[in-house]
């Protein structure tokens, strides 16, 4: 090798070394800029504004920012759920026992003498023999407004009544808000990552507060007053929702809630009821008829179409042009017959739609 050509190999390694050395600083100073503002991300006494800016800085970094802010973020997400859902159990806890409470702070006896008088007119009205639409107007609206005003409350008021709760309950938000909007972060990060690299995704957390939102209406529910066995019907229905259409289950409930005011008892779901009322609904509108005699063999009467499913019924109420159950049940309690009905001695209960068409099974 020729003294040049030494010379030359010479200066071609020392050059190789001196970007090594350069890479490997960058590399470090890269980390160095990524582990700071992890550090950072970590302190839950940031601001919401700092968060953002952060996660902003770590994405302009390129994938190794990427790549930490993604398992940060799945990180912070399991932490901001264990700590949520450990709230949100007390919170609710707290929260069934505030609305016993209010509901239960205004049945002094006063108030209880007014609601023994108000459920005697509704049931005065059932044993009517002549009952008018007008006489429900008159006599069974007044009656019903009295006892939703004195026992159905809402979480607004349940929290306005218990100040401590509301601080719980603005807590239990944030959490949440906070398992959301890490969640997003990760999203925001992953769309940078390749398919190979990218981290195994954390809970899904968006429907969360509404479950929260739909547990205090429900507890609000059972705050009305009702016996231990009303109160096991009510939770039993609710884990049969499932097997019914969402406004199904629904009319079922606002109907066992109006029985619950006036001092009856709460009907049961029979799920054979349910399934022979939403038939009976689909044969009326499939077959452009509206009648409780159906023109279909072996389904004539009422108790024929609770036995072709295994069941059995004493009553039956039919309606059209209603979207939801509760509008249904509306039109039945201002009809005599179906109100007499709605209001009898039974113990279980169906309803059944097929889009506007509606039918009410008692048994």
């Amino acid at each position: 090798m020729s003294r040049f050509a030494a010379v030359l190999l010479s200066v071609c390694a020392a050059a190789a070394s001196l970007g090594g050395v350069r890479a490997a600083s960058a590399a470090a100073q890269g980390g160095d800029e990524v582990g700071a503002r992890l550090s950072r991300l970590r302190d839950a006494r940031i601001t919401i504004d700092e968060r953002e800016r952060l996660c902003g800085e770590l994405l302009g970094l390129g994938e190794s920012g990427a790549l930490a802010l993604s398992r940060l973020a799945v990180e912070q997400v399991e932490r901001a759920v264990k700590r949520a859902e450990g709230l949100e159990a007390k919170y609710l806890k707290g929260f069934e026992k505030a609305s016993l409470k209010l509901v239960a702070g205004r049945s002094t006896k006063a108030e209880l003498a007014k609601v023994e008088e108000a459920r005697k007119a509704v049931r005065g009205l059932r044993a009517k023999e002549e009952l008018s639409k007008s006489d429900i107007h008159e006599i069974g609206d007044p009656a019903v407004d009295l006892l939703r005003g004195l026992f159905v409350v809402d979480a607004y008021q349940v929290l306005d009544d218990a100040k401590s709760l509301a601080k719980e309950r603005d807590e239990l938000s944030f959490a949440w808000f906070e398992a959301v909007d890490w969640r997003g972060i990760w999203e925001r990060s992953s769309r940078l990552l390749g398919e190979a690299k990218r981290v195994e995704a954390p809970p899904e957390v968006k429907q969360r507060w509404d479950a929260v939102l739909a547990e205090e209406e429900w507890l609000c529910t059972l705050a009305l007053p009702m016996t231990a066995q009303d109160r096991k019907v009510l939770v039993a229905n609710r884990a049969l929702t499932g097997q019914l259409d969402a406004e199904e289950a629904l009319g079922v409930l606002d109907l066992n809630c109006l029985r619950l005011l006036l001092g009856l008892n709460a009907l049961s779901i029979d799920v054979k009821l349910c399934d022979a009322a939403r038939d009976h609904s689909n044969d009326m509108r499939t077959l452009g008829f509206f009648a409780h005699e159906s023109p279909v063999p072996g389904k004539k009467t009422p108790y024929d179409r609770a036995a072709r499913f295994g069941t059995s019924a004493s009553s039956e109420n039919i309606a059209a042009g209603h979207a939801t159950g509760s509008g249904a049940n509306r039109g039945w309690w201002y009809s005599p017959g179906h109100h007499k009905n709605m209001l009898g001695s039974h113990s279980r209960i169906g309803l059944g739609r097929s889009e506007a068409f509606w039918t009410q099974l008692f048994g």
